[in-house]
This record gives structure tokens, sequence and C-alpha cells, in this order.
């Protein structure tokens, strides 16, 4: 039980921690002028500090498969990183952070619900529920609540 509520406030702190990583950038954006240069430096600043915590040796470095020994599309998930990014910082001044956060959120339960049911890309097999729809459709009424001002 201590265990997963552990998980739960890690993270919870997770999301804390993209919401402050958001208006640093949307900051750092008025700065730089493109949400492109940002995401760069903000991609460049995550690159440095995992590498830092990698080399810290505090959890087990792997190693890296060979190329073919996985699925191409597993190599991939950086982009939608990128991605997430660059729209954020262009929807952020146009729509706020609650309004993007809340449609990030529903993105993100809508497509776990499929990854969940399907099992698609290898992820654990949860059956769809109507306990699950039903929490899904008032997260998603609750994104067009925040919308409107």
């Amino acid at each position: 039980m201590l265990t997963r509520l552990l998980f739960y406030l890690l993270v919870a702190l997770g999301g804390v921690g993209l919401t402050l990583q958001m208006a640093w950038n949307a900051k750092l954006r008025t700065g730089t002028g493109s949400p492109i240069l940002t995401t760069l430096i903000s991609i460049t600043v995550s690159f440095i500090s995992l590498a830092l915590f990698w080399a810290s040796g505090v959890m087990n470095r792997g190693s890296v498969p060979a190329f073919n020994s996985l699925p191409k599309w597993a190599w991939f998930g950086g982009v939608f990183a990128v991605y997430y990014l660059v729209a954020s910082l262009i929807a952020i001044p146009r729509l706020g952070a609650a309004a993007v956060f809340s449609l990030v959120i529903a993105g993100q339960m809508v497509g776990a619900l499929i990854l969940d049911s399907t099992g698609a890309f290898g992820a654990t097999l949860v059956p769809l529920t109507s306990s699950r729809i039903v929490g899904t459709l008032l997260l998603l009424v609750g994104v067009i609540l925040i919308q409107k001002r």
C-alpha cells in the first residue's frame, strides 16, 4: 500500500513539474521568439540533466540494444515529446495554461484507454469498463468547462 501511494505521489509531482516546465518554457519563448528554438533549448537542458543523472549511477545504467532487436517504432517516442513541447508553446499564449493542460490530459486519457483496452505496442491489457468510460467522459466534460471563459 505504501509503495502504491509513493508511486501516486511521484507521478503527481511529475505533473507539477510539467506545469512548471511549461511556465518556464513559455517565459523562455518570449525571449527566443521561437517555439522551435525554445524546444531545442529545453530538450538540450533535459538531455544534460538526464545524462548527469545516468552518470551518477543511482539507477541501473542499462545498455543500448541492437537497433533490429526492437520494433522500429520503439525508437521514436521522443518525436512526441518534441511535438508536445512545440504545440504547447504555440497554444499557451492563445488558450492559457489550464486549457492546454486540460486538453493534454484529455488526449492522454483517451490514448491511454485505447492502449489499455487493446494492449497495443505491448501495453498491459486492462479491460475497458463502464467506470473507466464514465471517468474519462467526466474528465472530458471538465476539459470543456475549463475552456469556457
